[in-house]
Protein backbone atom coordinates (compact mmCIF):
# COMPACT_ATOMS: atom_id res chain seq x y z
CA UNK A 1 0.00 0.00 0.00
CA UNK A 2 1.28 3.39 -0.91
CA UNK A 3 1.84 6.18 1.61
CA UNK A 4 0.78 9.53 1.03
CA UNK A 5 2.43 12.29 2.77
CA UNK A 6 -0.25 15.22 3.43
CA UNK A 7 2.30 17.86 4.61
CA UNK A 8 4.11 18.28 0.92
CA UNK A 9 1.88 20.31 -1.49
CA UNK A 10 1.72 18.69 -5.03
CA UNK A 11 4.40 19.71 -7.02
CA UNK A 12 2.20 22.11 -9.34
CA UNK A 13 0.16 23.37 -6.83
CA UNK A 14 1.18 26.79 -5.88
CA UNK A 15 0.92 27.60 -1.79
CA UNK A 16 -1.70 29.97 0.07
CA UNK A 17 1.54 30.97 2.01
CA UNK A 18 4.95 31.46 0.49
CA UNK A 19 8.06 31.47 2.41
CA UNK A 20 11.32 33.61 1.62
CA UNK A 21 13.87 31.68 4.23
CA UNK A 22 16.60 33.74 3.75
CA UNK A 23 15.07 36.95 3.72
CA UNK A 24 12.62 35.73 6.56
CA UNK A 25 9.86 37.35 4.29
CA UNK A 26 6.37 35.43 4.34
CA UNK A 27 3.81 36.36 1.68
CA UNK A 28 0.08 35.58 1.07
CA UNK A 29 -1.03 34.99 -2.59
CA UNK A 30 -3.99 36.61 -3.64
CA UNK A 31 -5.93 37.41 -6.46
CA UNK A 32 -4.66 35.76 -9.75
CA UNK A 33 -3.38 38.64 -12.47
CA UNK A 34 -2.60 36.72 -15.65
CA UNK A 35 -0.49 34.33 -16.77
CA UNK A 36 2.56 33.54 -19.98
CA UNK A 37 4.22 31.25 -21.64
CA UNK A 38 6.06 29.73 -18.24
CA UNK A 39 4.84 31.81 -15.22
CA UNK A 40 1.34 33.22 -13.52
CA UNK A 41 1.18 35.88 -11.88
CA UNK A 42 -0.36 37.20 -8.27
CA UNK A 43 -0.98 39.45 -5.57
CA UNK A 44 1.64 38.86 -3.33
CA UNK A 45 1.33 40.29 -0.14
CA UNK A 46 3.80 41.07 2.71
CA UNK A 47 2.18 39.23 6.05
CA UNK A 48 4.82 41.09 8.08
CA UNK A 49 3.84 45.08 6.94
CA UNK A 50 0.93 44.60 4.54
CA UNK A 51 2.60 46.19 1.26
CA UNK A 52 0.81 44.41 -1.71
CA UNK A 53 3.76 43.57 -4.75
CA UNK A 54 2.83 41.21 -7.68
CA UNK A 55 4.35 37.71 -7.73
CA UNK A 56 5.25 36.01 -10.88
CA UNK A 57 5.84 32.20 -9.80
CA UNK A 58 7.56 29.80 -12.51
CA UNK A 59 7.30 25.86 -11.77
CA UNK A 60 10.41 24.07 -11.85
CA UNK A 61 8.94 21.46 -13.92
CA UNK A 62 9.22 23.78 -16.83
CA UNK A 63 13.09 24.29 -15.74
CA UNK A 64 14.14 21.35 -16.34
CA UNK A 65 16.52 21.80 -19.27
CA UNK A 66 19.74 23.91 -19.09
CA UNK A 67 18.92 26.75 -21.15
CA UNK A 68 15.55 27.20 -19.26
CA UNK A 69 17.33 27.74 -16.10
CA UNK A 70 19.93 29.83 -17.71
CA UNK A 71 17.06 32.35 -19.25
CA UNK A 72 15.00 32.48 -16.17
CA UNK A 73 18.62 33.18 -14.19
CA UNK A 74 19.16 35.80 -16.64
CA UNK A 75 15.44 37.17 -16.46
CA UNK A 76 16.31 37.84 -12.76
CA UNK A 77 19.60 39.54 -13.00
CA UNK A 78 18.67 41.38 -16.18
CA UNK A 79 15.70 42.69 -13.91
CA UNK A 80 16.99 43.33 -10.74
CA UNK A 81 19.80 45.79 -12.57
CA UNK A 82 16.97 47.84 -13.60
CA UNK A 83 15.67 50.85 -12.36
CA UNK A 84 13.68 52.87 -14.17
CA UNK A 85 10.52 54.90 -13.48
CA UNK A 86 8.97 53.19 -16.98
CA UNK A 87 9.89 49.75 -15.65
CA UNK A 88 8.38 47.62 -13.26
CA UNK A 89 10.33 47.22 -10.20
CA UNK A 90 12.08 44.45 -8.83
CA UNK A 91 12.12 43.39 -5.13
CA UNK A 92 13.31 40.18 -4.79
CA UNK A 93 13.33 36.27 -5.86
CA UNK A 94 13.12 33.12 -3.61
CA UNK A 95 12.43 29.38 -4.16
CA UNK A 96 11.26 26.56 -3.00
CA UNK A 97 11.48 22.75 -3.86
CA UNK A 98 8.94 23.26 -6.28
CA UNK A 99 8.74 27.00 -7.92
CA UNK A 100 10.65 30.02 -8.25
CA UNK A 101 9.05 33.26 -7.22
CA UNK A 102 9.95 36.66 -8.40
CA UNK A 103 8.34 39.40 -6.58
CA UNK A 104 8.00 42.83 -8.15
CA UNK A 105 6.51 46.19 -7.93
CA UNK A 106 2.50 45.89 -8.09
CA UNK A 107 1.27 48.26 -10.88
CA UNK A 108 -2.02 49.74 -9.77
CA UNK A 109 -3.48 50.82 -13.73
CA UNK A 110 -3.53 48.78 -16.11
CA UNK A 111 -2.23 49.77 -19.86
CA UNK A 112 -4.29 48.79 -23.17
CA UNK A 113 -2.04 49.14 -26.30
CA UNK A 114 -5.19 48.51 -28.76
Amino acid sequence: MTSINLSEPAPDVIPDILCDAAAKKRYQRGRFLGKGGFAKCYELTDLDNGQVFAGKIVSKQLLVKPHQKDKMAQEISIHRSLKHDHVVGFHSFFEDNNFVYIVLELCKRRVSFS
